[in-house]
């Protein structure tokens, strides 16, 4: 064959040293080939479609329930909040407020209700967020009185009938609003979730890398592992061209043999 040693050992070896090399081409061809799974183009790649907005149902509350828990309202939270009156707020209070407290602690001072020192005496503007049968959950903006240093805030609150009577089941702040200037912002509930990449001293996580560079080691390790039989074909075939070369020409100055004579 031409440009192929004769000898078939030769042959062989190159065979071999052929095959490591295809295999380890095969293998920088698959890590140049695999997708990168870092990170994406968050561009759309279609046309924009109009935003769906979610219907917006409002429960129904009675004129008859919104008119008493109207003053409800008006009783229990200058009572409660201002800690005016322990024991008006304690009768006005229902089981969820209750539980895990007791009268003496609210003379004391000391109630699930948030101190807030409340501007006017009526507080009819509240929002119903659900309603259902004997209950109504809504959401109420209070403002501070003048002069106070408190701030603007919405709270959540629920209301439940037992007896015939409405009773305040649950309140508390949902959001507080003060004067918007350069260092301070509206507080709400996502201000004390966790998970927010902000604040002094954050270090945001760093992207995800070129998943298919991770594959770049074990393929030189695999290649490192095919070179070194690559390595000793290619020594046992140099040598042996070597020898087969200096064989030849040995020969060629060496005397002819001695030619043999019969008896």
């Amino acid at each position: 064959m031409l440009g192929l040693p004769e000898s078939p050992r030769a042959r062989r070896r190159i065979a071999w040293t052929a095959a490591a090399t295809a295999l380890v081409l095969v293998g920088v061809a698959v890590a140049l080939l695999i997708p990168s799974k870092g990170v994406q183009n968050g561009a759309p790649t279609g046309p924009r479609q109009p935003a769906q907005l979610a219907a917006v149902t409002p429960a129904k509350v009675s004129p008859t329930d919104r008119r008493a828990i109207d003053r409800l309202l008006d009783r229990f939270l200058p009572a409660a909040m201002e800690g005016r009156d322990a024991d008006l707020a304690w009768r006005l209070a229902g089981p969820e407020l209750r539980s895990g407290s007791t009268l003496s602690a609210w003379r004391n001072g000391t109630s699930p209700v948030p101190a807030f020192p409340l501007k006017g005496s009526r507080f009819h503007d509240w929002q119903t967020i659900d309603a259902g049968a004997g209950y109504v959950i809504f959401n109420l903006l209070l403002h501070p009185s003048p002069g106070s240093k408190a701030a603007t805030s919405v709270f959540s609150g629920e209301v439940v009938k037992t007896h015939g009577h409405w009773l305040v089941n649950r309140l508390y702040t949902i959001a507080i609003m003060p004067r918007i200037t350069k260092t301070t912002h509206e507080v709400g509930p996502a201000d004390f979730a966790a998970g927010v990449g902000s604040g002094p001293g954050f270090t945001p996580p760093k992207p995800p890398g070129n998943h298919s560079l991770r594959i770049l080691p074990i393929l030189g390790v695999l290649s490192l592992i095919l070179l070194i039989p690559i390595a000793l074909g290619t020594v046992a075939f140099v040598r042996a061209r070597r020898f087969k070369r200096a064989l030849a020409e040995r020969n060629r100055h060496s005397p002819p043999p001695l030619p043999v004579t019969r008896n």
